[in-house]
């Protein structure tokens, strides 16, 4: 993605693949070590583990790169509604099981706890998702609770200055709004520093602009948030 500054708008190249490819996921140092992890996820000789990251981080469009990377190979979402999930992991070299911080009942435990050791007995890989780390899960049933924490992990941190401003940019250039660079500043001083109030003020902003036809300004989001 390139940016350029005229010094009276932030101009954004626009991505020209869909907005879930590899080359539209913003890396730097709070994400990298989750990009390698994913980049490498097939290759490694144990083809387990869990990604770890806040909401809104993009653990979804991390495993839609993963997918995508897998040609000539099965691959399935898993869910604890499957009932028959031997012969779901039986047809697929791959598994993916999203959002396990949501399991919230024995029967859910025990989908997963079977789950893993079907990877195991089948040789399949497994891959996991969480917004929560593992300590952090509450589960209740201790063999799965050590078996999640043996599996590898790689996790996706809140986003520093850098990789704020660049997020702020593409989520305004996904909505096709050009915003000034002073606009830009205005607004990391005065949003939280998380993935999630990210998207959800610039989805504001993208709304209240839309319906009241103003273009994106100091004013207007002053008008929102302060």
């Amino acid at each position: 993605m390139k940016i350029e500054n005229d010094n009276s708008q932030l101009t954004i190249e626009m991505p020209k693949r869909t907005a879930l490819d590899r080359e539209d996921f913003l890396v730097n140092a709070r994400n990298k070590s989750a990009v390698e992890f994913i980049d490498n996820f097939y290759k490694e000789p144990i083809k387990r583990g869990i990604l770890i990251g806040p909401k809104g981080c993009g653990k979804t469009h991390l495993v839609n790169v993963l997918c995508k990377s897998l040609e000539g190979i099965n691959w399935s979402f898993l869910s604890s509604e499957n009932r028959d999930i031997y012969n779901i992991f039986n047809a697929n070299d791959v598994l993916i099981i999203e959002d396990i911080n949501n399991f919230n009942s024995k029967q859910k435990e025990d989908f997963l706890f079977h789950s893993i050791n079907l990877s195991k007995e089948l040789s399949k890989a497994l891959l996991l998702t969480s917004s929560l780390k593992v300590s952090k899960l509450n589960f209740k049933t201790l063999d799965l609770v050590s078996r999640l924490e043996a599996m590898n992990t790689a996790f996706i941190e809140e986003p520093d200055d850098t990789l704020m401003e660049a997020l702020i940019i593409k989520l305004f250039n996904d909505r096709q709004l050009l915003v000034k660079p002073n606009t830009v500043n205005f607004l990391m001083q005065r949003i939280e520093r998380s993935y999630l109030g990210v998207s959800e003020i610039i989805e504001l902003i993208d709304k209240v602009s839309l319906s009241q036809k103003k273009s994106v300004s100091i004013k207007l989001i002053k008008a929102l948030i302060d």
